[in-house]
């Protein structure tokens, strides 16, 4: 309950079940303060949160894309 509400998901989970669609809703943290904000303004920080995560987020939807069949 740290938006000030609770609840029992969010939209990636409703979207699996509801239509059977695998999505990803991640969480890119980074240990600057900066970057706590909803939106990131500073360029630098943008910057280093992309750079930072872009390794992982590849990896998974690259697993993801291999066990999907179009």
């Amino acid at each position: 309950m740290t938006i000030g509400y609770t609840a029992n998901g969010e939209a990636s989970d409703w979207m699996l079940h509801e239509l059977g669609i695998f999505a990803l809703s991640p969480e890119l943290g980074i240990s600057n303060k900066s970057a706590e904000t909803f939106f990131i303004r500073d360029q630098f920080t943008l910057a280093q949160t992309i750079t930072t995560n872009f390794k992982w987020i590849e990896s998974a939807m690259k697993l993801l894309f291999e066990s999907v069949e179009c």
